[in-house]
């Protein structure tokens, strides 16, 4: 986290409004010193003392070695909330960072590398026992297990290897998969997870009266997810298979949706990081659409057959690059052909047939570029 060493704001983590922070008194080594003015601080070492009865901030230990602000400081808000932590070379937090409550319970405690999280970073709630358990590798968090004061599991992310003590049953790491239920702050039942060697095998989320709210298992080397409706009905299913994270493959497989009904809504189908086909229907079971979608390299093109709910046809329309292309066929209700326009590069309208209710071909118009016909 980058320290501003020049006017009067100091940046922590939480960011405070332009006057939150305005030291009246600061004191280095006996001498009465300003961080408004670097001239006062120049080339100086020792521990610099700044106090404001009415800031923020109120008071503020900050290390300074040859005029530079490097070394162990010390923050107290006015909420009473004490942090601890340290800069390096660079102006960024480095080492151990602790933050206490007004009370002087450790709440918070964190380990940085160039202002970088890094390693072990650990939560505690205010009676004092370990709220979350955080490991972070990358600039991201890639572990986290949350507790309850009796030890008793609130959250679970896994890492593909152990990387604390803490993880091992609970991830899967000693050679066995996990079983593991999760819990809400209030110790109810969240849901259920399992783990193996860090890779999730089964989940299950409730809600607050105990009802299935989703669930996700890995079958076969495929990925299935579902989520379900109040009166349990499922809602979406997404299958695909599973990938490794660093595979440039892309998804495969199938994710469907439905009514609450049960009636199937829409199904899509996935090859190779791409949509390939999607199919929708209406509630009363009827054909909706029908897409077929074609990759050329960078090029996406997409037929589109839409129905009437009666199942006849409404329309046929073809894109490409999302921009209609070609000819476009529309239909009436009682699905006989009533019109077909022509589109250019760009999607501009180029021409349109008319035709009467029996399909019998009117007339043909042609578009100008400022829209006129002739």
């Amino acid at each position: 986290m980058l320290i501003e060493t020049r006017g009067l704001l100091l940046v922590v983590g939480a960011v405070f409004s332009a006057n939150a922070w305005a030291v009246q008194r600061c004191e280095l080594n006996g001498e009465s010193v300003s961080r408004a003015n670097g001239h006062t601080t120049a080339g100086k070492s020792g521990v610099m003392r700044c106090t404001d009865d009415s800031g923020q901030v109120r008071r503020l230990d900050q290390t300074l070695r040859d005029g530079k602000y490097v070394g162990p400081v010390l923050m107290v808000l006015a909420d009473g909330e004490r942090r601890e932590y340290s800069l390096n070379e660079r102006g960024n937090r480095d080492g151990v960072a602790r933050t206490f409550d007004a009370k002087g319970t450790l709440r918070k405690e964190e380990n940085f590398e160039d202002g970088s999280a890094v390693g072990v970073q650990k939560n505690f709630a205010e009676a004092g026992h370990l709220q979350a358990l955080h490991f972070a590798a990358g600039r991201r968090t890639v572990l986290t297990i949350g507790y309850l004061a009796d030890g008793r599991l609130t959250e679970l992310r896994c890492a593909a290897v152990t990387l604390v003590p803490q993880d091992r049953e609970v991830c899967g790491h000693a050679g066995r998969a996990s079983d593991m239920t999760l819990h809400r702050a209030d110790g109810q039942p969240a849901g259920t997870v399992s783990f193996l060697q860090g890779q999730m095998q089964r989940q299950t989320v409730l809600d607050r009266e105990g009802r299935l709210v989703r669930n996700e298992e890995l079958k076969d080397g495929r990925r299935i997810k579902r989520v379900f409706y109040a009166s349990g009905q499922p809602r979406s299913e997404a299958d695909f298979i599973e990938r490794d994270p660093n595979s440039r493959e892309g998804r495969e497989g199938v994710a469907r949706e439905w009514a609450e009904s049960g009636q199937l809504t829409q199904e899509t189908t996935w090859a190779e990081g791409y949509e390939q086909r999607i199919q929708q229907w209406y509630l009363n079971g009827k054909q909706r659409a029908r897409q077929q979608i074609r990759r050329d390299g960078r090029n996406q093109e997409r037929t589109t057959e839409s129905f009437w709910d009666t199942g006849l046809p409404a329309a046929v329309n073809v894109e490409r690059n999302g921009r209609l292309l070609g000819w476009q066929k529309y239909f009436t209700e009682a699905g006989v052909l009533a019109a077909e326009d022509e589109h250019g590069e760009r999607g501009v309208l180029l021409r349109r047939k008319s035709y009467d209710a029996q399909g019998v071909f009117v007339r043909e118009e042609r578009f100008l570029e400022d829209g006129s016909r002739i």
